[in-house]
């Protein structure tokens, strides 16, 4: 057998970095949200959810504290850094150390948002499946599906599309509201599916 190339060594150490990097600021984001307790409503669907997140905290920010994803944080790097409060590292990896150590220092914030609005999306399967489980949103907002999805290049149909963005709705906190656009009859048939409280929005 050949010995790996330089290239596939480098790109397999930032893999492995980079699941580092996601496992610390996703531990630190679990131990945030369990230290200050904020509402949290989780925005996703193929189509609209920037729009819809910005709509949200546009409505709610003259009345709360609440915080928004920035620009479209919505990955598994994203969302943690959102609730942590924090900027991307880009390529810096001290900035990604900074991130990591002022991080841990919110869990001791005397002030933190009562609301978070965070952007969740997907690329792959189980993206956001991995983030619903631990987030467990109050709100959950799926905008729809349509027939031809953005990000399918990992999926096989957009019933898969679908199956991933009802993670959020599935893994609900108890008493949690599901929002769906109601004018999409793949949001309708989620709704018809759904055992939780749920609401439609639409014409």
């Amino acid at each position: 057998m050949s010995a790996p190339s330089s290239g596939k060594i480098v790109t397999n150490m930032v893999a492995l970095i980079r699941k580092v990097v996601v496992f610390i600021l996703t531990w630190e984001a679990r131990l945030v949200l369990k230290r200050h307790k904020p509402k949290i409503i989780a925005v996703t669907g193929s189509v609209g959810k920037t729009t819809t997140k910005d709509a949200i905290f546009a409505a709610l920010s003259e009345t709360h504290h609440i915080r928004k994803s920035a620009k479209s944080f919505n990955s598994d790097f994203g969302v943690p850094l959102t609730i942590l409060g924090l900027e991307t590292g880009w390529n810096d990896p001290w900035k990604w150390i900074l991130n990591m150590v002022h991080g841990f220092s919110v869990l001791f914030s005397k002030t933190y948002p009562a609301w978070l609005v965070l952007e969740v999306g997907a690329d792959r399967p189980g993206d956001i499946s991995s983030i619903a489980v631990w987030l467990r949103p109050d709100v959950s907002v799926i905008t729809g599906v349509p027939d031809i999805p953005v990000h399918v290049e990992y999926f096989n149909s957009p019933g898969e599309v679908l199956k991933e963005k009802r993670a959020l709705a599935d893994h609900l906190r108890p008493g949690g509201t599901l929002i769906l656009n109601g004018d999409e009859a793949r949001m309708r048939m989620l709704q018809n599916s759904f055992r939780g409280t749920s609401l439609t929005y639409g014409f």
